[in-house]
C-alpha cells in the first residue's frame, strides 16, 4: 500500500487506522501480529508496514497519555505524570511492558511509576502496541496486550557515520518545556549511541479553571554501545538512567519526592548458523528503581503526622531464544526467567519510627519455555501455533516485623499464609490463523489461554490509614487463567479503508479487588478470586477525499461483568472514539480530531476503584506541521479547543486534601503547544 504523508501526520489517529489495515496485509499474514509501531524518523524502513515518528503526537508528559490515541487504548490518570496505561478494559499485571527488552516493575506500591512511566518517545526508536494475546515468546501473561518501547540501534549502525535528532517542545497547561538529543556514531562495525531528555511540568487547570497538582522534574539519559560482525550477529550493552523530581499527585494522599531508575541491559544475537539452530539470542537486563514519597514536602500537611515511604524495586530478566526454519516453518523457541523484588515501608517522620511494611521483601519468580512456529500454508494462508510452561513461586520476608506476616491488625488466618512460600504451575496456548480472500478483503481469527500470575501487591501488601487496616493482601491468590477468542476483517479500496475486530475473553479467577470480603472489616480493601467476562470490539475507517484531505474515524468499546457476582467489573472504559480530518499540500498538513466517549453508568463502587458515574464529552484539538527543510519541521497544536471541563472513565479519585474524593481527577483545559524538531 502506498501512503502519502498525509495518512501519517499530525495526531496518532492515523496509527489504529492503519495497523488495524496491516493485520490483514500480506505481511501480516505471515506474522500474524497486530501491532502499532511508532517509529522515529531514523528508524524507519522501507520494509516498515507502518512507520511514524516520535513527533507525530502533541508533546505529553507521560508515554501513557500518547498511548490513548491508540483505537482500544486509555490510561487511568493520578497527576500530570504516572498515567497507567488499559488496553481492552485490563491494565497493570495484566499488560507486558518492556523497555527497550528490558522489564521494569514499579517501587510505588500505589503505583506512581508504572512502568510506562520511566519511557519516553524521545529516547526510542519505536513503541509497539500489541492488543490481545499475539505471541507468547516475550513472556508470561499479556492477556490484555503489551507495550514495548525498542531501539534499533543495531539495524541503524549498519550505516557509518553520524545520525542525530534533536527536539523542543512547550505549552502553556501543564508541560512547561521538553527537549531532547539523540546522537549515533559508527563505523558500520563498532558504534555508540547518547541519548538525554529534560522535561519539566507545573499544575495544569482543567476547563473550569481549577488547579491540578501535577507538576514533575524529568531527567534521563542513555548509553549504548556495540558491535556488528554482520546483519544478523553482534553484542549491544546499554546503560538508561531515568531521574523523576518532586512529583505531585492529585489523586494519591503523598507525592513523590524522588523516583530513580536505572536499567542495564545486554543484547547478544547469532545468526546465519549452520544446523537445526539458525540463529540464537540472549537478553539479560536488570532494572532497579529507588523512590520515595511523603505527605509534607510537597503539599500542606493535613494528616495527623508526617509520614514518609521510602520504597525499591528490582527486575532481572533473562531470555534466550533460537530460531530454527524448516521448509515454510519457522520456529522460536527458549526458555526465560524473571525475578521481582519489591520493599516498601511507612515511617513516622517525626520520630523516625516504623508504622507499617507496605512490601516486606517480598520477591516473585517466574521460570517459563516457550516454543511458537509460523506456518505459510499458502499464499493466502498462514498459521501461528504456540505453547509456554511457566513455573511462578513468591514468598517475603515473614521475620520483619509490622509486615502480613507479623502485624497484629491483619487476622491469624492471613499472617500464618503470608508466611508460606507459594508457588504454581500453569500452561498457556495460542493458535492464530490469518486469510487473504481476495486483493482486498483480509481476516483473521485467533484463540488463546494464558495465565497471569498475582503481583506481589496483590498477595502481600499492608496498608494502615487513621489506625486502621485499610488494605491488606490475599497470599492464597490463584493466577488469572485468560481464554479469548478474537476476529478480524480489514477490507481497502483505493479511497476506502475499514477494519474491524471482535473479542470476549473469558477469565477463571480474575483478581478483583473488593471492599466485602469475609473475615475483613467492612472499610478494608483486599482482593479475592472470581469468574468475569470482558467482551467487546473496536472498528476504524478512513476515506480519501481527495488526493490531500482524508476523513477518518475509529471507535472501541468494552465490558467487563463479575460472572460470580453478577455485577460490573470496575474501572472499565466506556464507549469511545474519534473523528477527524487531515490534510496535507506540500510542505504544510494539519488535523481536526474531535475526541469523545459516552458517559460510564456501569462501575463497581465495592471495588474502591469507581466512585461515581462519569459523565460522558467531546473535545475538539487542532494540529498544523509545516517543513522549513528537509531537516527542520515546526508543529503547533490546541487540545480541548473550547475548553471544556471532563474526566476520564478510568482515573483515580481525587484525594481528600485538593478536591471531592468521590470526583474523577479531570483532563487538562485548553492547552496550546508548539514543537521544533531536527533530524540529521
Amino acid at each position: 500500500m502506498t501512503a502519502s504523508r498525509a495518512l501519517f501526520r499530525p495526531t496518532l489517529l492515523r496509527v489504529s487506522i492503519v495497523a488495524g489495515l496491516m493485520v490483514g496485509t500480506q505481511a501480516a499474514a505471515a506474522d500474524g501480529l497486530e501491532t502499532i509501531v511508532i517509529t522515529a524518523p531514523a528508524a524507519a524502513s522501507p520494509a516498515e508496514p507502518l512507520a511514524l515518528t516520535a513527533e507525530d503526537s502533541a508533546p505529553r508528559a507521560d508515554l501513557a497519555e500518547v498511548l490513548r490515541e491508540i483505537n482500544g487504548v486509555t490510561s487511568g490518570r493520578m497527576s500530570g505524570h504516572g498515567l497507567d496505561p488499559i488496553i481492552r478494559g485490563q491494565r497493570e499485571h495484566q499488560l507486558n511492558v518492556f523497555l527497550d527488552g528490558a522489564a521494569i516493575a514499579n517501587a510505588c506500591p500505589n503505583r506512581m511509576d508504572p512502568p510506562t512511566s520511566f519511557g519516553n518517545l524521545a529516547g526510542y526508536d519505536a513503541v509497539e502496541v500489541r492488543k490481545g494475546v499475539t505471541t507468547l515468546t516475550r513472556g508470561p501473561g499479556g492477556s490484555g496486550g503489551s507495550i514495548e518501547l525498542t531501539r534499533n540501534t543495531f539495524e541503524r549502525a549498519a550505516e557509518a557515520g553520524i545520525q542525530s535528532r534533536f527536539g523542543f517542545a512547550t505549552s502553556n497547561n501543564g508541560l512547561t518545556d521538553q527537549s531532547s538529543a539523540d546522537a549515533l556514531f559508527s563505523n558500520g562495525n563498532a558504534y555508540g549511541r547518547v541519548i538525554g531528555q529534560i522535561a519539566n511540568g507545573e499544575n495544569y487547570e482543567d476547563g473550569d479553571g481549577n488547579e491540578v497538582p501535577s507538576s514533575f522534574k524529568q531527567r534521563s539519559g542513555t548509553i549504548i554501545g556495540g558491535y556488528r560482525v554482520s546483519d544478523e550477529t553482534g553484542i549491544e550493552v546499554s546503560v538508561d538512567r531515568n531521574r523523576m523530581l518532586d512529583t505531585r499527585y492529585a489523586g494519591t494522599g503523598m507525592d513523590s519526592i524522588y523516583d530513580n531508575a536505572t536499567i542495564y541491559r545486554l543484547d547478544g544475537r547469532l545468526g546465519d548458523l549452520e544446523g537445526p539452530v539458525d540463529a540464537l539470542r540472549v537478553e539479560l537486563s536488570r532494572a532497579n528503581v529507588d523512590h520515595l514519597m511523603d505527605n509534607y514536602s510537597l503539599r500542606a500537611l493535613n494528616a495527623p503526622m508526617p509520614m514518609e515511604a521510602p520504597a525499591e524495586s528490582h527486575t532481572t530478566t533473562t531470555r534466550l531464544t533460537a530460531t530454527s526454519r524448516i521448509d515454510a516453518v519457522e520456529i522460536d523457541y527458549g526458555l526465560d526467567f524473571e525475578r521481582v523484588r519489591q520493599d516498601a515501608q511507612a515511617i513516622n517522620a517525626m520520630n523516625d519510627m516504623l508504622m507499617f511494611r507496605q512490601w516486606p521483601d517480598g520477591q516473585t519468580d517466574q521460570l517459563g519455555a516457550f516454543i511458537e512456529s509460523d506456518w505459510r500454508l499458502t499464499g493466502d494462508d498462514s498459521l501461528r501455533a504456540g505453547m509456554r510452561v511457566d513455573r511462578f513461586e513468591s514468598e517475603i520476608d515473614a521475620d520483619l516485623e509490622k509486615s502480613i506476616a507479623t502485624h497484629m491488625m491483619v487476622p491469624a488466618s492471613i499472617r500464618t499464609s503470608a508466611a508460606d512460600p507459594k508457588s504454581d504451575t500453569e500452561v498457556s496456548g495460542l493458535l492464530r490463523y490469518d486469510h487473504a480472500f481476495d486483493a482486498h478483503l483480509n481476516g483473521h481469527v485467533g484463540v488463546s489461554r494464558t495465565a497471569v500470575a498475582p503481583n506481589l501487591t496483590q498477595k502481600y501488601i499492608t496498608l494502615l490509614m487513621n489506625g486502621m487496616l485499610a488494605k491488606v493482601g490475599n497470599p492464597d491468590l490463584e493466577p488469572e487463567i485468560h481464554h479469548q477468542l478474537e476476529a478480524g476483517l480489514s477490507w481497502q479500496r483505493e479511497r476506502l479503508a475499514t477494519s474491524a475486530t471482535v473479542y470476549v475473553d473469558q477469565v477463571d479467577d480474575y483478581i478483583l479487588q473488593d471492599r466485602q470480603i469475609a473475615g475483613l472489616m467492612p472499610m478494608t480493601t483486599s482482593y479475592r478470586n472470581v469468574d468475569a467476562r470482558l467482551f467487546g470490539g473496536e472498528f476504524d475507517l478512513r476515506y480519501g477525499l481527495t488526493d490531500w484531505l482524508a476523513a477518518e474515524g475509529q471507535i472501541s468499546y468494552v465490558r467487563g461483568r463479575n460472572t460470580s457476582d453478577s455485577r460490573d467489573l470496575p474501572q472499565i472504559p466506556p464507549l469511545s472514539g474519534t473523528l477527524g480530518l487531515s490534510a496535507e499540500r506540500g510542505a504544510i498538513d494539519g488535523a481536526v480530531v474531535l475526541r469523545w466517549a459516552d458517559g460510564a453508568e456501569a462501575i463497581d463502587e465495592q471495588s474502591g476503584l469507581d466512585t461515581t458515574e462519569t459523565g460522558g464529552y467531546a473535545v475538539l484539538d487542532l494540529t498544523a506541521g509545516y517543513d522549513i527543510t528537509g531537516n527542520w519541521r515546526v508543529e503547533a497544536g490546541v487540545d480541548n479547543v473550547f475548553d471544556r471541563t471532563y474526566a476520564q472513565h478510568v482515573n483515580r479519585a481525587y484525594s481528600s486534601v485538593f478536591g471531592d474524593p468521590t470526583a474523577r481527577i479531570n483532563e487538562p483545559g485548553r492547552t496550546v503547544w508548539a514543537r521544533l524538531t531536527a533530524t540529521f
